[in-house]
């Protein structure tokens, strides 16, 4: 037995009782179309299962309706595969395909992405986040709109950041309530990611300043030693919480330990909680730990407090931008900034008594 036919424009037109052309319309926002009517052909769209054909969409409409994604890569960090499919699914949703690059920290394969994207004739093209600005410029020259997410290269295009200083004041806030004074940072150092500053800092003297302030405004003295810097990821071929692990020994091998530790990263964080466990510190007896990003914090043992961003709401914020981008080539230049919150979980808990 065969398979039924694909439904038609004409299907749809013939159950919503209008014409073809009105069909047209409402799927491509190409003229008027009464309310009622419209009601009638989404019902319609519902009903018969249609989809329009991109292909010959792209064709009438002079764009491939197509979006291109250039992320860092997800198997380090699932912050990167959170956004892409929220992206992904708001852009199926309005009719867009989604095309995803891993550049790995590669300005090389990095630039190899957009060349294909060009090539693609992509509509707009996300970055989360981008490694040389220069990458961008074959995108500007052919006139393909760019949204920037987390981080921005450069103040040239549309970018969705977030803030950390909330998150991370209610994360020192939440510590101290629960009588920690001896609070370190583990984070990446800012000399190892030398990142151009649009804004006048990086993402990483960010939160280091965010914590330093948060420690301040509780009265507490940053002491020596109780800030240790490195790298986010281990050296590809190492586990990736190698690093957070080198970090948390450096702090619990001083004479006055931590009692509580914030992590600029789920997976410092995730480093963390192995080397305390490996030196037989209990958490959140001994010491409590925060991490940011929420990314695998339910998934940790125990299951992490976390600094998170809303990223669901991140994705639709960047997708809204490049279609406005797409639709509008004289669109003003926008920035969206969110805010991070503190999602508490079983990591942090009262001071030891002695």
């Amino acid at each position: 037995m065969g398979k039924s036919p694909l439904p038609t424009m004409g299907d749809v037109a013939r159950h919503a009782g209008v014409s073809p052309a009105t069909v047209a319309r409402v799927l491509y926002n190409a003229g008027t179309v009464s309310a009622e009517k419209k009601q009638r052909i989404e019902a319609a769209l519902e009903a018969t299962g249609y989809r329009p054909n991109i292909v010959a969409r792209g064709l009438r409409t002079q764009r491939s309706w197509t979006i291109g994604m250039i992320v860092v890569d997800g198997t380090i960090n699932p912050f990167f595969t959170h956004l892409t499919q929220a992206v992904r699914t708001e852009a199926l949703d309005r009719g867009y395909n989604v095309l995803v690059y891993n550049h790995g920290m590669s300005a090389k394969r990095e630039a190899d992405a957009v060349s294909n994207l060009v090539q693609q004739r992509a509509d707009a093209v996300i970055f989360s986040y981008g490694v040389a600005a220069e990458n961008m410029a074959p995108l500007v020259e052919a006139g393909i709109p760019i949204v920037q997410v987390e981080r921005d290269l450069t103040l040239t295009t549309h970018s969705v950041l977030i803030d950390p200083v909330p998150g991370i004041s209610e994360a020192i806030n939440h510590l101290v309530e629960l009588g920690h004074q001896r609070i370190a940072y583990i984070g990446g150092d800012p000399k190892l990611y030398p990142r151009p500053r649009p804004h006048g800092s990086t993402m990483e003297e960010d939160r280091l300043r965010a914590y330093q302030s948060a420690m301040e405004a509780n009265g507490l003295r940053v002491s020596d030693g109780m800030i240790q810097l490195g790298l986010y990821f281990s050296p590809a071929g190492n586990p990736i919480t190698d690093e957070g692990r080198k970090l948390t020994h450096q702090l619990m091998a001083q004479k006055d330990r931590p009692t509580a530790i914030l992590a600029s990263g789920d997976t410092l964080a995730a480093g963390a909680l192995q080397e305390l466990s490996q030196m037989g510190i209990a958490v959140p007896q001994d010491v409590s730990v925060i991490g940011f990003d929420n990314s695998i914090a339910d998934l940790l043992t125990p299951p992490l407090s976390s600094i998170g961003r809303p990223l669901q709401e991140m994705g639709i914020a960047a997708l809204d931008l490049a279609i406005s981008a797409i639709s509008d080539a004289a669109m003003k230049k926008e920035t969206i900034r969110f805010p991070t919150k503190l999602i508490i979980r079983r990591s942090t808990g009262p001071l030891a008594k002695t």
